[in-house]
């Protein structure tokens, strides 16, 4: 039994109910209750029609409790009249419609053991089985545990949602087929502001969810982190990068890299992977970005003891390319590598500076290793005949050729009509698995997720340190052939 089967985007303040499909066999088995009505034959008191005409006129206004004291009044009038089977059975379908499942399969049977040649036995009968199914569903979505998103639904950010909410889906529906209690997802729209973002958090703590994954977005994440912080409840941001959305709070976990733990990633990679002591420091003045990354390398080398073999300061693009020859000659001498703090919105456009800068250095005879904490997939080594080694830190890897990752595709597009999984598919897969693995009794605690292992998922990898931001990337070195993984 899967927590959603349906692929489709919950509409705005819906909660996902577990499905075992019954909702299409109450379409078709509860028929109208027109057709009881239609079998009763003339020279029915008048005071039966009446009551009879009531209780199904309640039946068909969805007051289903009015509708049951109708019908039994009807049915247990003495002696038995025409109107009695009928009311029985309706009586039994409208405990059903009301969710009084194990009622209605009560009276029903009892209704079959009194009138076994009734023409309406066969109708009891589909009424209490799908009265059987309905309480089976009740049982495990009243034991469920809830995990709450709080995603956009408007028009712009509904692809996000989208790609995000399937991934979702899918690592629970795997949980499910092997674990009890099942998991529920309940979902809230942000309306993609704060005060949908608190609002939808509001909601979701109100209705008791163990977790809540989402908001998109950082300024969403401050906006709703006071209603978790004072129920306790762990939130956990998928994509928001601002290192301030769990500065001085303890239950705001966040999954994508900050500038700043990137730069500290690959600082702690190129000393205890590369085995480097002397290493320079370049970051462009004036650039928020390339200073957040540079901050965070420099902070990683203290945590080893070591500090910066020199921090140059570079202006605009052109004193990327220029600064190879401004820096002495001892300096660069002195650095085994040298770390580009280089941000650009454009990857292609740093991917040109790294490649042009690196051709200044082996100008001036150096060749230092190559340190960065931003994907260049486009340097093409070849075209800048470079064979320095460069490395770089990125949080998001997928191995096509891993048997998990092709089950995990394959299941995306039979669930989503043919379209392959995106990055944010992966994304939501892999943060709520991470979550699932880390359950406790049904709940997911503050302590377990900063006590856990790491979690190597299809796409990330995901390990909190004590100020709830993942701490684990991945790195690697530029190849003729293209980036290689090698951490």
């Amino acid at each position: 039994m899967t927590s959603v089967q349906n692929p489709q985007l919950p509409s705005s303040g819906s909660s996902m109910q577990p499905s075992i499909r019954f909702s299409l066999i109450c379409a078709v088995l509860l028929l109208g209750a027109g057709v009881c009505a239609a079998q009763a034959p003339p020279g029915q008191s008048v005071e039966v029609e009446e009551a009879f005409a009531a209780a199904l006129g309640a039946y068909e206004a969805e007051d289903y409790a009015g509708a049951f004291f109708g019908f039994r009044d009807v049915y247990e009038r003495d002696p038995v009249h025409t109107k009695t089977t009928a009311a029985h059975l309706m009586a039994g379908k409208a405990l059903y419609r009301h969710g009084d499942h194990q009622a209605a399969i009560d009276l029903l049977q009892e209704f079959i053991r009194e009138y076994s040649s009734s023409r309406y036995r066969e109708e009891a009968e589909r009424v209490i089985a799908a009265a059987r199914i309905g309480r089976e569903h009740k049982r495990v979505n009243d034991s469920a545990i809830n995990l709450g998103l709080a995603l956009p639904l408007s028009r712009d950010e509904l692809p996000l949602t989208q790609s995000i909410f399937s991934g979702v889906q899918l690592a629970i529906e795997n949980y499910n087929s092997r674990h009890d209690p099942k998991i529920r997802i309940v979902f809230r729209d942000t309306k993609n502001s704060e005060a949908g973002a608190r609002s939808a958090a509001n909601a979701l703590v109100n209705e008791g969810v163990s977790v809540i994954i989402g908001p998109l977005f950082s300024d969403q994440v401050h906006s709703a982190a006071r209603s978790v912080e004072q129920q306790q409840t762990v939130m956990i941001a998928p994509l928001a990068t601002d290192g301030q959305i769990t500065r001085g709070r303890r239950y705001v976990f966040q999954v994508n890299a900050t500038l700043a733990e990137r730069g500290r990633y690959t600082a702690r990679q190129a000393v205890d992977y590369l085995k480097l002591r002397d290493i320079g420091i370049m970051v462009e003045a004036g650039n928020p970005m390339s200073e957040e990354m540079a901050r965070g390398f420099e902070e990683g080398l203290a945590a080893h003891d070591l500090t910066p073999t020199f921090v140059y300061q570079v202006g605009p693009d052109s004193d990327w390319i220029r600064s190879p020859n401004v820096i002495s000659s001892d300096s660069l001498r002195a650095a085994e590598g040298i770390y580009l703090a280089i941000h650009r919105d454009n990857e292609l456009d740093a991917s040109r500076l790294v490649g042009r800068t690196v051709i200044n250095f082996r100008r001036r005879g150096v060749r230092p290793i190559i340190l960065g904490s931003l994907a260049w997939p486009s340097l093409d080594l070849n075209n800048y005949n470079l064979s320095m080694p460069i490395y770089y830190t990125d949080v998001y890897y997928v191995n096509d050729l891993s048997r998990s990752v092709r089950n995990f595709v394959q299941k995306y597009e039979v669930a989503n009509g043919g379209a392959a999984p995106d990055r944010l598919a992966y994304v939501g897969y892999d943060v709520a698995s991470m979550i699932l693995e880390n359950l406790d009794e049904g709940d997911i605690s503050r302590e377990r997720l900063l006590g856990a292992s790491l979690y190597e998922g299809l796409s990330i990898q995901i390990q909190f340190g004590d100020n709830q931001r993942n701490t684990e990337f991945y790195f690697f070195r530029h190849t003729p052939n293209g980036p290689q993984r090698v951490r």
